[in-house]
């Protein structure tokens, strides 16, 4: 997706001080650090320390946790989630925080999906303009706008689709819908 963006300040958890200065240590783009074993040993020390953290105080949010623990969330998963996947592949437990492939996870859990701040705005914006309840129509009309987004903005849409999806789900989208979303932005062509 490029460069990292920081999610909307109300997206973005809040971190204990000791959370802060272990987040600082970590590097959100696991490439450079999967070649250096030395590096990444730093880097996945603090993810476990922080991952730890986060779960002792329940920090995460429950639409996080789902996008990783709930089957559903993962299309093409084969019925697994994000977390069966680590742990079919070998990898349980706190281990998988120290996985290189973690990173990314640990990324949403702390700062929400990895869209441009204004893009983010303006999606929230038009989900609560929908008012509720939510209907399937609000759906269709959020899931159009997401796609328009894309398109307007010059985003890749498969990366962006997925990034879509966990906004859905941050902003209280039932699955159906959330994957409506998803869906839209992945036929931008």
């Amino acid at each position: 997706m490029g460069e990292m963006t920081r999610a909307a300040p109300d997206l973005a958890i809040e971190l204990t001080t000791r959370e802060q200065v272990l987040a600082a240590r970590i590097d959100f783009d696991p490439s450079p650090t999967l070649h250096n074993a030395d590096t990444w040993k730093a880097g996945a020390d603090a993810i476990q320390e922080l991952m730890g953290s986060l779960l002792e105080r329940n920090a995460i949010p429950l639409a996080r946790r789902k996008f990783f623990t709930d089957p559903s969330c993962l299309i093409g998963g084969h019925g697994l989630s994000h977390l069966q996947v680590f742990e079919r592949n070998g990898t349980r437990g706190d281990d998988i925080f120290r996985h290189p492939h973690f990173v990314k996870y640990l990324r949403y859990f702390l700062y929400g999906p990895d869209l441009p701040k204004e893009v983010i705005a303006l999606f929230q914006k038009k989900v609560a303009n929908c008012g509720s309840p939510f209907t399937s129509g609000d759906a269709l009309a959020v899931a159009d706008f997401a796609r328009d987004l894309t398109r307007s903005r010059g985003l890749e849409p498969h990366g962006t689709a997925e990034e879509f999806f966990k906004l859905a789900l941050d902003c209280r989208l039932d699955l159906d819908d959330a994957r409506a979303v998803r869906d839209s932005v992945k036929r931008v062509r």
